[in-house]
């Protein structure tokens, strides 16, 4: 299976993402409203500058108190991002993730945003992936 394949499959159709100069306390409520645990930080929309996790929030209130909230995206989210493109495998990605002990992704072509996919969105269609794997068989044992 490929990306381009996972994200067709997607629940959530919406891309949510911050701009660098955003707050803090601004991605965190997005975050929250929308249950998502990560957003791409773009300022036009599809060149990715930077990711913002859940995680990243949590680690700069540990240091900097309930402060953190105010300051600006930039300060604190992952510079160096790793990116897919829509022919990846889902196999070479997960791979790629739990190598790098990431959960999220931008999805890109040409150099360009087209989606933003989680550990999530990959466990799902690797299960059903091998569902239909798995129905297959069963067919044609059975006949």
């Amino acid at each position: 299976m490929i990306i381009e394949h996972v994200l067709k499959k997607k629940i959530v159709k919406s891309l949510f993402t911050i701009k660098e100069h955003d707050l803090v306390s601004e991605a965190a409520n997005l975050l929250s409203e929308n249950n998502i645990g990560a957003l791409p930080v773009t300022n036009d929309g599809k060149s990715v500058i930077g990711i913002l996790s859940e995680r990243d929030i949590v680690r700069e209130i540990a240091r900097h108190g309930f402060e953190a909230l105010k300051t600006e995206v930039k300060d604190i989210m992952t510079k160096k991002v790793s990116t897919c493109s829509n022919l990846d495998t889902l196999r070479d990605v997960i791979g790629h993730m739990n190598k790098g002990r990431f959960r999220h992704m931008p999805v890109l072509e040409n150099n360009e945003m087209v989606g933003f996919i989680s550990i999530s969105d990959l466990v799902l269609a690797h299960l059903d992936e091998v569902e239909f794997e798995n129905a297959a068989m069963r067919g044609s044992v059975t006949g």
